[in-house]
């Protein structure tokens, strides 16, 4: 119901010394508005002022001064703000500490203004650093700066981005389009699968291992390719973590797919895949130690409680097509956050 705050209202002792303060120190600019009153104007907000004694009506059931408590956020780093503070005589009494804001954390100092209000002065989204007495600590603690986080082994197994495509069907409705693996293809020969493969060292990011891959293996120019976005990364059994993006492709009429990737071509309308729900069915993983495995380095030995699993896998049997693994794992993923997104 309510959107954002116009203003608020503080009773002060002395109104020139609370405009004098408020302008100096917080650099607020005290206005004047209606019958000769004042406010402290900053951004697209303000600040009335009441006068103890004289008060306007309507006015607080027990207005006094130096009740308030307030949070004003700025762009000015800290240790600027605690320097100019210090320049106008003005005592910082906490800070800089770590509080939590409207809209997550902040990190605060705390002053008071003459007529002895708490005003809190914040920058958002900012952690307190912590002061490391171990130079190498802090070292380390330098390393992780600016380090994204990403998937343990993708080093050793690799990575790899597959595009699911939208384009537009001759009546005129949106469809997906699927490849079918060529017979001569050493894995996965004659499988349904979308466009993608492993990240080269020359990708810019994992979109550009898409749009790449979908390039060499439609026959079609990477300008014709859209991206639209991208679904949540899949852990493939043994090889490496999936990237999967969500694009549009154009002029697939112009398509040259490559005869050594690429046996076929076909499109799926949206809406039909999404009527559907894929059938389940299920495997069973164990692990299996090989022979040299050093059993006597772990608890329980070769009664050590290995957890075993199970696997579920989807099915699609559409239009005489059947579509599973990974593949259909991603279409499930996007068929099933498009059906809670509308």
């Amino acid at each position: 119901m309510i959107d954002r705050l116009d203003h608020f209202v503080l009773t002060v002792r002395d109104i020139e010394a609370t405009c004098r303060f408020y302008e100096q120190v917080l650099q607020m600019k005290p206005v004047t508005f209606g019958s000769g009153r004042w406010a402290l104007q900053y951004g697209q907000q303000k600040i009335n002022l009441h006068q103890a004694g004289h008060e306007f009506e309507p006015k607080a059931q027990h207005p006094a001064p130096g009740s308030a408590d307030l949070c004003f956020l700025t762009s000015v780093p800290l240790e600027q703000v605690i320097t100019h503070m210090t320049a106008c005589g003005v005592k910082v009494i906490e800070g800089p500490v770590e509080r939590t804001g409207a809209n997550g954390p902040i990190l605060s100092v705390y002053v008071r203004d003459p007529d002895g209000n708490l005003i809190e002065i914040s920058n958002e989204g900012v952690r307190k650093q912590p002061v490391h007495p171990d130079p190498t600590v802090e070292k380390i603690s330098s390393l992780f700066k600016g380090r994204e986080s990403g998937i343990m082994g993708d080093e050793r197994y690799g990575s790899f981005s597959v595009l699911l495509p939208l384009v537009p069907m001759e009546d005129g409705r949106l469809g997906i389009l699927f490849e079918k693996r060529a017979s001569t293809m050493r894995r996965q020969a004659n499988e349904v699968c979308f466009p993608g493969g492993r990240t080269e060292e020359g990708d810019e990011s994992r979109w550009a291992t898409a749009r790449r891959e979908t390039s060499e293996e439609l026959g079609l120019p990477q300008s014709r390719i859209q991206l639209i976005g991208s679904l949540d990364i899949l852990l493939g059994p043994g090889r490496g973590s999936i990237y999967p993006f969500v694009g549009y492709l154009e002029g697939i009429a112009d398509m040259n797919p490559n005869p050594d990737e690429v046996g076929e071509v076909f499109v799926i309308a949206l809406d039909t895949l999404l009527a559907m729900q894929p059938a389940i069915h299920k495997t069973s993983s164990y692990i299996q130690p090989e022979k040299d495995f050093p059993f006597h380095l772990i608890p329980g030995g070769e009664r050590y409680p290995w957890r075993s699993g199970t696997i579920e896998h989807l099915f699609y049997e559409v239009e005489g097509r059947v579509i599973w693994g990974m593949t259909a794992r991603v279409l499930a993923h996007f068929l099933d956050w498009i059906r809670h997104q509308v």
